[in-house]
């Protein structure tokens, strides 16, 4: 009798010891159940979403917490590479597009755009040295002895193709490569986001590395969403509004991108 009551005892104490430890391990634990808000994001883009200490990091990120606790969703980061953002919206494997995404027509077309939070642009990144001959912004750029180099599929890319470039154009698969053939002397110039190049520039300026601060062109930044998800583009707009009326959106832009106000003192 007392071996099969230390049995008994023991077969209990096993049983409630496993569903403690499955319990414990969830990595979820209450939140669970919540919705989910995937949010496509490309994180190979400082200062707007870049990987930190294992972390994905940045201006984006921040909007993407910020839009989480607003929408009270459990926040999913979805990475993607650039040209695969749209694509992966549509087919339903994520729910948003946080990254540093232009509103153009084509992409108008497709999904629906929320408010613009920022105005931006291209601005091209050069060697120090040769800085006096591109003053002239984007008429400097297309001279037939300019190499230009862009990242493939970018509002950067665009321009440079709409205005017919007549030196080489170099596409590159992201912005490091870009500055590496920069650095290499392949090309002359890089164009790219602003708030990119300008965050390249900081961290190249010992190598000789330096931005134009010459407006290309004038843009809005938005988050991408599927048209028909009507109901999570009406809370990020709404949240959007809070952050703009509460004056802490020009703040999270400025903590980001410190030398916005210079360039662009306006939304």
């Amino acid at each position: 009798m007392k071996k099969a009551l230390f049995l008994f005892i023991g077969c209990c104490l096993l049983l409630t010891g496993c569903v403690m430890h499955h319990t414990n391990n969830n990595p979820a634990g209450p939140d669970s159940q919540q919705v989910v808000l995937r949010v496509g994001i490309s994180p190979d883009a400082p200062p707007m979403a870049f990987h930190e200490h294992g972390h994905i990091a940045g201006l984006e990120a921040d909007f993407a917490k910020g839009l989480a606790q607003y929408t009270k969703r459990r926040l999913v980061f979805v990475e993607l590479p650039w040209p695969e953002q749209i694509p992966a919206l549509l087919a339903g494997k994520t729910d948003i597009i946080m990254s540093a995404m232009t509103i153009t027509r084509a992409r108008d077309y497709r999904i629906s755009f929320s408010k613009p939070y920022m105005v931006t642009g291209q601005i091209a990144l050069v060697r120090l040295r040769d800085i006096s001959k591109f003053g002239d912004g984007l008429t400097d750029l297309l001279s037939p002895i300019v190499k230009v180099g862009t990242v493939d599929a970018t509002t950067g890319d665009l321009l440079i193709l709409q205005h017919k470039a007549k030196g080489a154009v170099l596409h590159f698969k992201d912005a490091g490569h870009g500055v590496q053939a920069l650095l290499d002397r392949r090309i002359d110039a890089f164009v790219y986001d602003l708030s990119m190049n300008l965050y390249l520039g900081a961290k190249y300026a010992d190598k000789g590395i330096v931005p134009v601060t010459v407006p290309l062109s004038r843009e809005h930044l938005a988050w991408g969403i599927r048209r028909d998800d009507q109901k999570l583009l009406q809370a990020a707009n709404a949240y959007l509004k809070n952050l703009r009326d509460s004056g802490k959106l020009q703040q999270m832009i400025v903590h980001w991108i410190p030398f916005y106000r210079s360039v662009y003192n306006s939304q």
